[in-house]
């Protein structure tokens, strides 16, 4: 039965439609160099190939693309807004022959002029591994005609009145095409941002050893009892989800700064270290040793050596879905977003009885309570988590014995904070420095029975900033990591500049054995 209603939602979703205009741009001539055919459903389209995708990096060429075929009728750069086009003015006097320089852009430009001729629509069309890049308002632009009312020229720039004076005209117009106009291109933010991820291989026989070594620790009665949930063969599995988290980060945020991640003595095989923007950082230094809680781990990253002050915090199970800006995480400088949920704290204290991740949230609540009088009552969205670190540095010295028993848990516990990916956001805005937000994401829970039709809407789809592909307990069955694993293809196929080669992967993987 859930074959079927696999079946039929991918021909409601319209995927075999898309396939057959795939398929039948294979059967077309071969379009111009370094052009793929994308698709025939409305006419043949071409799109130009390109390689593990930069997102950013395409903003700015697709920017400065139009710049230089505009330069000589001297444009205007309007401000830039995130998530929307970019955003052009001409004058009225330069209509036509902008639309003629604009028609000698290559084939995988599409232009499209209103029926006034008072605005131009330009959209360029990018395909990677065979497949057309998702539509997005940051990869198009708008051109705005603007008529001239004596020493002011007027126009309707997104639907409001605009009016920009002739000195303002020209000196915008020689900063828009100055050729350090950079910033306008691959965003640098304001501020330093990094990304800090926790991962580990379960299957990693010496972990393994170490993991049982601190379960015997534990049942000689040197630590607390631990919760089965705690110990939970889910909280460990590597589906190589790191390594896709990985490239969706390349691909939808590559003005992050500097990617750290946490292990315990481990480094994937496919991870090449001589990449300037990885740095791996193991327990040891941050924690003294081997912890097997994420808890534990969360509480000590604020110790990262030259760990920048705003950093993204991302499990390697979340993944961005499409194009993400600095602004989505930080509203400003020294000022973070969070995503609460609509999911509950129960009521009362916590308990060995209850699950750790519900016991760290009452720990974190009743903390609140009494440093602030807060009044918190949900959970936080299982997605990225924006961090600042001087607000995690005051939560260990306002609260240190919390805080060190936290960091002393070698298994999740019920005495447990869950900072990083709680606390923080909650104290941040208590004390002013944190917003809470919006947040377009999809939770994936891959033991559900409709996990496999999830996938494939998430696949064809691709209408979401970030998602959670997570696993609430147990180990997966080998038909749903076989699904995984082709979601994953799929979505990510290009590598990221900071993987092996297959075959010095298989190398560095052999050598470990």
């Amino acid at each position: 039965m859930n074959h079927l209603r696999r079946r039929a939602a991918s021909l409601w979703r319209g995927d075999a439609i898309r396939g057959a205009s795939r398929a039948a741009g294979k059967l077309l001539p071969a379009p111009h160099a370094g052009a793929v055919w994308a698709g025939t459903r409305s006419g043949p389209r071409q799109a130009l190939d390109v390689s593990a995708p930069d997102l950013h990096a395409l903003r700015g060429e697709v920017l400065d693309t139009v710049l230089a075929v505009l330069a000589p009728l001297e444009p205007v750069l309007l401000p830039p807004v995130p998530r929307m086009a970019w955003r052009i003015a001409v004058r009225q006097q330069d209509a036509a022959a902008a639309r003629a320089a604009l028609g000698t852009l290559p084939p995988h430009w599409e232009v499209l002029t209103s029926r006034d001729g008072r605005g131009i629509s330009l959209r360029p069309h990018f395909a990677a591994a065979g497949r057309e890049l998702e539509r997005t308002p940051d990869l198009e632009l708008r051109i705005t005609v603007m008529t001239r009312s004596g020493d002011v020229h007027v126009g309707t720039v997104d639907g409001s009145p605009g009016r920009i004076d002739a000195e303002q005209w020209e000196r915008t117009s020689r900063e828009s095409l100055a050729p350090e106009r950079r910033r306008y291109g691959p965003p640098v933010p304001r501020m330093p941002i990094d990304a800090v991820y926790t991962w580990v291989d379960g299957a990693d026989p010496a972990w393994r050893a170490r993991r049982q070594a601190a379960l015997r620790q534990g049942a000689d009665g040197d630590v607390p009892p631990v919760h089965p949930s705690a110990t939970d063969e889910s909280r460990f599995t590597n589906s190589d989800e790191l390594r896709y988290s990985l490239r969706s980060l390349h691909r939808s945020a590559g003005w992050v700064r500097r990617i750290h991640l946490v292990t315990d003595g481990q480094v994937p095989s496919w991870l090449r270290l001589d990449d300037p923007r990885i740095h791996v950082v193991d327990h040891r230094e941050i924690l003294g040793g081997s912890r097997f809680n994420s808890h534990a781990i969360e509480s000590a990253l604020h110790r990262i050596p030259g760990l920048a002050e705003h950093y993204l915090y991302l499990n390697d199970d979340v993944m961005f879905g499409r194009i993400a800006h600095p602004g989505d995480f930080f509203a400003a400088e020294g000022i973070s977003r969070f995503f609460p949920s609509d999911l509950p704290i129960d009521a009362g204290p916590a308990s060995p009885a209850d699950p750790p991740i519900m016991a760290a949230a009452k720990n974190g609540r009743d903390l609140l309570e009494a440093r602030f009088g807060m009044d918190v009552r949900t959970k936080i969205r299982h997605t990225v988590h924006p961090q600042l670190r001087s607000v995690a540095e005051q939560i260990e010295r306002e609260h240190p014995e919390s805080v060190a028993r936290t960091r002393a848990a070698l298994f999740r516990s019920a005495g447990d904070l869950s900072i990083a990916a709680s606390l923080h956001h909650w104290y941040a805005y208590a004390l002013g420095r944190g917003i809470p937000s919006g947040v377009n994401y999809q939770y994936v829970d891959l033991a559900s029975p409709q996990a496999a039709q999830t996938l494939d809407a998430l696949e064809s789809l691709r209408r979401y900033d970030t998602f959670c592909l997570n696993t609430e307990e147990s180990a997966l069955e080998p038909s749903m990591r076989d699904e995984l694993a082709r979601f994953l293809r799929r979505y990510f196929p290009d590598p990221a500049p900071w993987e092996r080669a297959p075959d010095a992967e298989q190398a560095v993987h052999a050598d470990s054995r």
